[in-house]
């Protein structure tokens, strides 16, 4: 039976807060017929514009709606933003409660708030607007680093992008991960990110610090990874001495070039895992390990939990 998904929005939405995971989900439809049902809702039938003006036409408002299985809050600078009546925050609640799963993609965090103020939830938004929700989310505990949490039936993003790796989990548990893949592979994405994942990578920290230095080694590593990589080699890549890649690397990454390394390959690893039918030997081998031993002690160190455990966990 189709599932039935009710996006939310107001004016002064983010647009790819709401076509992110829209189309994820519609995807599915083209391998599972008619797996997802969507509709857009706004306080009140007609126009709603996105936060740059553009206008669409919703579906439906919140006081005329069938029962939906899944109830997604968009977010957007009118949705932090937002203004509610104590009807409009009753039919909110109604379709909430009803719902098996309510989802908040990036300041959407801060409707979600509004409508179960009295609930204790773990939650995130986006990094940009942390402090702020949890200001006013006093019993919310709002998590700054994750792309998405999972809090019982609430399920929150950080947002824009993040919102697509939430729908591709939700569509992982829903329909497998082959499926889930091949939605992935359709919208060109690389590979589904987990939500534990910051919102923000390695590389951009460096490019938010005092040195890009060295952003073409990281570059270079992200693509090159699986091969046998030493510290010289990475020195040379950059022609900079050892010690000063070593100095560079403790300073802005809070590493060693070769920890960083097996940080790449341990996180690749363990998308692998989840997302891809390969037995753990083969994973140690694609992510550039000499050994399946040296793999599964690197793994435990870096997860607390041996590949295999978390492949029966997570596969």
């Amino acid at each position: 039976m189709a599932k039935r998904i009710g996006f939310f929005i107001a004016n002064g939405f983010q647009a790819l807060d709401l076509f992110g995971p829209l189309d994820a989900f519609m995807e599915v439809n083209s391998f599972v017929s008619e797996a997802y049902i969507c509709s857009l809702i706004g306080l009140e039938a007609g126009h709603v514009k996105t936060a740059y003006g553009q206008s669409l036409t919703v579906d439906g408002d919140i006081y005329q709606l069938p029962q939906l299985d899944y109830f997604v809050i968009c977010g957007g600078i009118g949705m932090r933003q937002l203004e509610l009546s104590s009807k409009q925050l009753n039919a909110l609640r109604l379709i909430a409660n009803s719902a098996s799963r309510v989802v908040s993609i990036c300041t959407g965090a801060f409707v979600l708030a509004k409508i179960f103020p009295e609930q204790s939830h773990r939650v995130t938004t986006h990094w940009r607007h942390c402090q702020q929700l949890a200001r006013q989310a006093i019993n919310y505990q709002v998590e700054q680093d994750p792309l998405f949490i999972e809090s019982g039936a609430i399920w929150s993003s950080a947002g824009v992008l993040s919102g697509v790796d939430l729908a591709l989990e939700i569509i992982r548990r829903d329909h497998g991960n082959t499926i889930a893949a091949s939605v992935a592979k359709e919208l060109v994405i690389y590979l589904q990110r987990r939500g534990g994942q910051a919102q923000y990578s390695d590389l951009l920290q460096v490019q938010s610090g005092d040195s890009m230095r060295l952003n073409p080694l990281l570059e270079w590593l992200a693509e090159n990874y699986q091969k046998s990589i030493s510290v010289p080699d990475m020195a040379e890549r950059i022609s900079i001495s050892e010690r000063q890649l070593t100095r560079l690397f403790k300073r802005h990454l809070q590493s060693t070039p070769s920890q960083y390394l097996n940080q790449i390959r341990l996180n690749r690893a363990r998308d692998l895992i989840t997302c891809e039918s390969l037995n753990l030997e083969q994973v140690a081998l694609r992510v550039g390990f000499a050994s399946y031993d040296s793999f599964r002690r690197a793994f435990y160190a870096q997860f607390g939990v041996s590949p295999s455990y978390f492949s029966r966990n997570h596969g």
